[in-house]
């Protein structure tokens, strides 16, 4: 505990000095304590000076700390909860684990994971910069209308990406995120239920925030915050920005549906286009037509007849009115 005290206490004094002995004593420590975690701090990225007036913090990486998170969320529950890691294999897999006993709008965070993952178990490039975090929603519904929870979480981090980038974010059914038709993060929410009861919804959430797009793995569509808005972001401000947002979108799904899936559907991509669906059992193309309230996508086929979509891939191919072009 001591690492994260010290950490918090020199972040709070950023610029000015703090004797070892001071630190020492208003943690209970000793000084051998407080140099092991200033020593600590520094090997994560944390510039310290010492002298013989003590440390110095000048500059702090853009870490997402629970303690630097919490201090600026301004949210009732949602990540007052925060549970930091530097790697884990999953967020998702993490916060399944512990979703039963676990408290409503707990956020579970890694700055790596080693074995993220996209819908249809797709492996999800992970590395450190992004934003890869599941928020654990015990929301009082029946299974059968989980889908919401996922359709608010996609408005939610919709609303946080343009108000706080001024970036025009889409979102492409059923669950990614989109800046200039590239993803730029993805959305995969998945459930503990029993037969008539939702016990729990786990939302992963994987936003490319500060990554080079030239190291995506070979055939990703996709882009980032930082190359759409010019340069590095402040992940922090990031997170808390997306938690508030799915706190309110978390309350409007309750109370209001009607007005969450207009937004969802408003904010589409693929709505209007033409497009290809992949599922597990058939492939085929038409003209995606209307967004379902229970998250399903309509399509219009070449030959008249319309097919609801549950779940499957969209490949967005050209708009219909192209086609004679």
């Amino acid at each position: 505990m001591s690492r994260e005290e010290i950490e918090r206490e020199l972040i709070q004094r950023a610029g000015r000095w703090t004797s070892g002995q001071d630190l020492a004593e208003a943690l209970g420590i000793s000084r051998a304590a407080v140099w092991k975690a200033v020593e600590s701090l520094r090997a994560e990225g944390y510039e310290i000076e010492a002298s013989r007036r003590g440390y110095r913090m000048r500059y702090a990486p853009d870490l997402l700390r629970e303690e630097v998170v919490k201090a600026g969320l301004a949210t009732e529950f949602v990540g007052r909860t925060f549970i930091y890691h530097h790697t884990l294999a999953s967020t998702n897999a993490e916060a399944k684990r512990i979703a039963p006993s676990a408290e409503d709008g707990s956020v579970v965070v890694a700055e790596v994971q080693t074995a993220g993952r996209g819908r249809m178990e797709r492996s999800w490039s992970s590395p450190r910069g992004g934003v890869w975090m599941s928020v654990i929603l015990k929301p009082h519904i029946p299974p059968a209308l989980a889908f919401r929870v996922n359709i608010a979480a996609s408005v939610a981090v919709a609303r946080a990406l343009a108000a706080l980038y001024r970036l025009d974010v889409k979102i492409k059914w059923p669950n990614d995120l989109t800046v200039g038709e590239k993803k730029v993060c993805g959305i995969l929410t998945e459930i503990g239920a029993e037969m008539d009861t939702l016990d729990y919804a786990v939302v992963g959430i994987g936003i490319n925030a500060n990554l080079d797009p030239a190291t995506f793995p070979e055939g990703w569509k996709a882009t980032s915050i930082s190359r759409e808005a010019g340069g590095d972001i402040q992940r922090v401000g990031l997170v808390q920005r997306a938690l508030e947002e799915l706190e309110r979108c978390y309350g409007e799904m309750t109370t209001s549906f009607d007005l969450i899936h207009q937004e969802w559907s408003s904010r589409s991509s693929t709505l209007g286009r033409r497009v290809k669906i992949i599922t597990r059992s058939c492939e085929f193309e038409g003209m995606a037509v209307v967004l379902e309230a229970d998250g399903a996508l309509l399509v219009r086929k070449d030959d008249g007849s319309e097919e609801r979509v549950l779940a499957g891939d969209c490949v967005h191919l050209r708009p219909a009115v192209d086609e004679d072009a």
